[in-house]
């Protein structure tokens, strides 16, 4: 059967430089190029997994720039040498082998910004004198149909630098020298004028040996009940109870003690402590394990929580952290209530672990930042979690609002479909963002869909009920709070600063085990959980916390800590029994950068025997890293000098984000309505009575 062929068209991103050309004298421009047309293009179908058999693949050209040249040996003409021109370091590719690396790489980033091939790794080498030496080469093409990532710096100058060298400045790294992908992508977006990318760090070993972690855990997370504690978040518990005790609310006073159930009395105040999840319980837990110890079929130490004290931030002394325990999940409770279970314990006799979570209170940190979209000078940061105080919130989550009144009750609740980073003013910062001459302007808001308790706020006026059977229109956590009011219409969302979150809601069944009605149950109406349950708690240790963190300074009106991560905004010395973030003193990020390398198949000989050397002698690379597939599969490189690379992850615990440095502002306390056509305008919009903002447009802009 013959051989059928199919012309493959290649996607517009390039980094060609046209000026990279050879001696015409010498040497010939191969045109067509069909041997690079070919083996690239069936290369590119196979790692597509679109080839099929009988099928001869051919691209319709080379990227733009890009020339092959040809030129007989000396010794023997009749051998015919082919190089590809037009790399912007002005060095060759000698063989389809090399160079197809770096052409996926323009096919799926857009430019070859990152790209690890050997080209583009190479130090010194590979270039020649080149007759066109002062032609400016044509402005790259803008590339947004396909998702670009951008893993190295980027030159300040605008256009392509005509030579790259060590005295050149090729971008932004951070402290330890990781590439600043944030930093970067904000100046790309500065060239192109409009950008929406996937964001990839793939020369952060940090961010390698997160992937599978954090996509396994938000994926558990979302399949949860809201009333399950979360990997990091602070929540009182006690360390012991006896097994014919629980911790009851007494209906008199409104105290929680504890409550013999052979005495069937009241005894002592529970020795409640703040302390950080660690681990969560690998056996699955039911509604029941919220107050009752419940039969496992594994030890506490599998089928609970581990839970370590939380130290005091601002402190050196971190040794709380290593007094974890294991606990089943009733002797938990959420922090944000921490009010009404501490009801009636004298202050004086509070552990000190409850105020040292009281400093952290005013803190933040952003989860998994996975998408940059913008246009010039505006850009968002799209992100699937954050941690607000003592809890995690993800998308999906419905959470409650805190009112803007400090003498109002809470009413209103909202499910997050996006969390964002939004970035404004960028042309008015200054190129140095680090120092303090003109930051951009940054804030975090969370968007989503509304519902509220109070008839006055709804603009429709014709509420949802919750109690007359399911009702699809609201997300079933929401059931059994009495009576639902759209907050908006069905085709808009609102949007609210991170600052207007209380936390989560949580089932209506779970309040009522964990905060049961003082009041007699005869009275309907107390059997309702109460929405503002918490909110004088919060609205307390958000005071404290600013005024306490020494991390929070009056400079520019400052009253949160703005995180690198969680274990940052913890101020955590150790997490598992790993060192973190600033205190782990075995942190080697160069070494780790030249580990990629040899992941990627990149590094030479040379550098292979280097790393070798280097990591014989300081063995082992410590935290959640050393026990990660992805460290051993480089070590495995090393050794075996192979470019086959096993690029499974796998990680047991929490890991640490490398430093990130953003400007760090709350934002304004407004609400702003917005389209909820898939993706939210960015556009401002009209103040309504209620002091919201509305969108007036029926569209919405796309970015």
């Amino acid at each position: 059967m013959a051989t059928r062929t199919v012309i493959v068209p290649i996607r517009p991103g390039s980094d060609g430089d046209a000026t990279h050309r050879p001696d015409s004298s010498t040497y010939t421009l191969v045109d067509p190029p069909m041997q690079y047309l070919e083996k690239i293009g069936q290369l590119w179908m196979e790692s597509r997994n679109e080839a099929h058999p009988g099928v001869r693949y051919v691209l319709d050209r080379l990227p733009t720039g890009y020339a092959l040249y040809q030129k007989p040996r000396t010794n023997d003409p009749k051998h015919i040498d082919r190089w590809l021109y037009g790399h912007p370091t002005h060095k060759y590719f000698d063989s389809t082998i090399r160079f197809f690396p770096h052409f996926k790489h323009l096919m799926d980033h857009g430019d070859g910004t990152g790209c690890l091939c050997t080209v583009c790794q190479t130090k010194g080498g590979g270039s020649i004198p080149r007759m066109l030496t002062n032609v400016d080469p044509k402005p790259k093409p803008s590339f947004q149909s396909e998702q670009i990532t951008q893993f190295f710096p980027v030159p300040k100058q605008r256009g392509r630098p005509k030579s790259v060298g060590p005295a050149v400045d090729i971008g932004r790294v951070d402290d330890e020298g990781t590439p600043d992908v944030y930093r970067n992508l904000i100046d790309k977006l500065r060239r192109v004028g409009s950008l929406d990318q996937e964001i990839e760090e793939t020369m952060s070993l940090d961010w390698r040996a997160e992937r599978k972690l954090i996509t396994k855990s938000l994926a558990k997370i979302s399949e949860q009940p809201a009333w399950v504690p979360r990997i990091a978040e602070i929540v009182l518990f006690v360390k012991r109870l006896a097994e014919n005790e629980e911790i009851c609310r007494n209906g008199q006073s409104g105290e929680y003690r504890i409550y013999n159930d052979q005495t069937k009395e009241f005894t002592r105040f529970p020795r409640w402590e703040a302390g950080v999840v660690s681990q969560p319980a690998a056996e699955a837990v039911t509604m029941k394990d919220l107050v009752l110890e419940t039969r496992k079929e594994f030890d506490v130490n599998y089928s609970g929580f581990r839970i370590e004290p939380l130290p005091k931030p601002n402190c050196d002394d971190k040794a709380l952290s290593k007094q974890y325990k294991y606990v089943p999940l009733h002797f938990t409770r959420p922090f944000v209530f921490w009010r009404e279970f501490l009801k009636g314990v004298p202050e004086d006799e509070w552990h000190p672990t409850i105020k040292h979570a009281f400093t952290a209170m005013s803190s933040f940190s952003l989860l998994e930042k996975y998408r940059f979209k913008g246009i010039w000078p505006s850009a968002s940061i799209w992100c699937k979690g954050i941690y607000i105080g003592s809890e995690l919130i993800v998308v999906g989550d419905v959470v409650r609002l805190m009112p803007q009144s400090d003498n109002s009750a809470c009413t209103d609740v909202l499910q997050v479909s996006y969390i964002k980073l939004q970035l404004s003013n960028l042309d008015k910062a200054n190129d140095n963002d680090y120092d303090d001459k003109h930051p951009f302007n940054s804030a975090v808001h969370i968007t989503g869909k509304a519902w509220t308790l109070d008839h006055s706020r709804s603009p429709s006026g014709g509420w949802l009920t919750a109690n007359k059977g399911p009702d699809e229109s609201i997300p079933t956590i929401m059931k059994g709070y009495n009576k639902w009011y759209p907050r908006h219409g069905p085709e808009k969302l609102i949007e609210v600063p991170f600052s207007r979150i209380l936390g989560r809601c949580f089932e209506a069944a779970a309040m009522y085990l964990w905060l049961p009605p003082a009041k007699s149950v005869n009275d309907k109406k107390s059997l309702e959980p109460n929405l503002s349950e918490g909110l004088e708690g919060i609205r307390y240790m958000r005071t404290y916390s600013s005024e306490q963190d020494k991390r929070i300074t009056d400079r520019h009106g400052k009253r949160w800590y703005w995180g690198d991560s969680r274990t940052d905004a913890l101020d955590l010395e150790t997490l598992n029994g790993y060192e973190v973030g600033r205190y782990d003193k075995t942190r080697d990020p160069n070494n780790w950068r030249k580990l990629i390398k040899v992941m990627e198949g990149v590094a030479d000989e040379k550098e292979r025997m280097a790393l070798k050397q280097s990591t014989l002698e300081q063995r082992p690379l410590r935290g959640y890293l050393v026990s990660s597939n992805l460290v051993r599969s480089a070590f495995q490189d090393i050794n075996s000098g192979t470019d086959e690379v096993d690029s499974t992850r796998e990680s047991s615990v929490v890991p640490q984000k490398r430093s990130h440095t953003m400007a760090s502002s709350s934002g304004s306390e407004g609400v702003q309505l917005i389209e909820s056509d898939e993706e939210e305008d960015e556009d401002s919009g009209e103040r309504d009575d209620r002091g919201d903002v509305m969108m007036t447009d029926a569209g919405q802009k796309r970015v």
